[in-house]
């Protein structure tokens, strides 16, 4: 296996970040606080986004109003407050889900903020808030707020100024602190660091066989080549750009030009490019391909002449569990991308999807090093004539995302 390809720590660090606050978003958008209210989900999606795409500076009441409310130029704030109606109306839903139980219950690694008086969101880390709002609530160990702590973090609090700061408080605190907390033994103050030392490790190791995996997918498809060609329809080209930001990313880790098809390529031997194809349109003949197990049908776009009355067929995501002659079952799929393998192609990956959010969800799993599916480079590597890998990710009824991968059969 190729040696790990050097990656500068800051993009590394920025990508990372940004999935933690797409993440992050779409807990706080799927919460009762913003369930019920779709303009504020809008809202909040919008500033989101703009900031994470680095245009904070277009984040002004005027600009909110044109983009999003669908105001005319004309549109002047001061006889329209609607901007800043529901600001304040998305600033009071996430001070309330922030302060809720279910979100005292979630493990997260960055939150949400929106400063008062202010169109741009702040992305706080939930680690640093957390210690830093316990040492401004008490000097002392507050037993108010350690309960609310995750348990690990609490543990390391409660140590931490125990054992290492307490001799240098002056007498009278160190005295008050002890009226508080009762005597314990050693090893029961031991036991929660010694449990979050066991979680670290196996995290630690997971991440490191995550890492392996992904680098072995990641050399079979990219290690010695020169260009990475992205074969997009023109008209997907406008509505999957940002959703191919992860490839274009993963292209730069292993220094492999990433081009559009329609591109002149320099120096591009066709032995010397990996080929990957994106879009929507379900590809011909996969229905009748008895090699894989997922087919998802996407219909086409109606044509302006159909009757508006006449309604769309609903995306189908048919499921061929048996080979042979068996039927076919079909279900109904609001959002899903498929990821599609096929044996003797080592160069090619097919993505499909239903929409653009889908295929960035798909793109994201294999690309970031703690996302990746465990298990699936191990079946790539054993691929045979008859049958086609497919990794399926969808969106189920209740919102949340799901992955499978699976094999067809011939």
């Amino acid at each position: 296996m190729a040696a790990m390809p050097p990656l500068p720590k800051s993009f590394e660090d920025a990508a990372r970040h940004n999935l933690a606050v797409e993440e992050e978003l779409e807990r706080v958008c799927h919460s009762e606080h913003f369930r019920t209210s779709k303009r504020s989900r809008e809202f909040l999606r919008y500033i989101v986004r703009v900031t994470l795409d680095g245009r904070v500076d277009s984040l002004k009441e005027r600009s909110i109003g044109i983009d999003l409310f669908g105001r005319d130029s004309s549109y002047e704030p001061s006889s329209d407050a609607t901007v800043r109606v529901r600001a304040n109306e998305v600033r009071k839903r996430l001070t309330s889900y922030y302060g809720s139980a279910a979100a005292a219950a979630e493990i997260r690694t960055v939150a949400i903020r929106l400063p008062t008086g202010s169109y741009v969101p702040r992305f706080v880390s939930v680690e640093a808030e957390t210690i830093s709002e316990t040492w401004t609530a008490s000097p002392q160990l507050n037993s108010a707020i350690a309960p609310q702590l995750p348990i690990a973090a609490a543990s390391a609090v409660y140590l931490d100024r125990q054992i290492a700061l307490a001799p240098s408080f002056p007498a009278a605190l160190q005295h008050s602190t002890r009226s508080v907390i009762p005597p314990v033994q050693a090893l029961t103050l031991m036991r929660p660091a010694l449990f979050a030392l066991l979680l670290c490790t196996l995290l630690i190791r997971h991440q490191m066989e995550n890492r392996e995996e992904y680098l072995r997918f990641w050399d079979r498809l990219l290690s010695g080549r020169s260009a990475m060609v992205l074969s997009v329809s023109p008209q997907d080209r406008l509505s999957l750009a940002s959703s191919l930001y992860p490839l274009v990313w993963v292209a730069g880790r292993y220094g492999v030009d990433a081009t559009m098809q329609e591109d002149s390529l320099t120096d591009a031997r066709p032995e010397a490019t990996s080929s990957i194809q994106v879009g929507y349109a379900t590809p011909p003949g996969t229905i009748a391909d008895r090699s894989l197990r997922w087919t998802l049908v996407v219909p086409a776009v109606r044509d302006a002449d159909a009757p508006a009355n006449v309604p769309k067929p609903p995306v189908q995501l048919l499921d061929r569990r048996s080979p042979g002659n068996g039927p076919i079952s079909a279900m109904p799929v609001s959002s899903a991308a498929l990821l599609t393998i096929r044996s003797g192609d080592a160069s090619a990956l097919h993505v499909q999807g239903t929409d653009a959010d889908a295929i960035r969800r798909l793109l994201e799993e294999l690309t970031i090093e703690r996302n990746f599916p465990s298990g699936l480079v191990e079946q790539v590597e054993h691929l045979d004539s008859r049958r086609a890998l497919q990794l399926l990710v969808y969106r189920d009824p209740t919102g949340e995302w799901r992955r499978d991968i699976s094999w067809g059969g011939a």
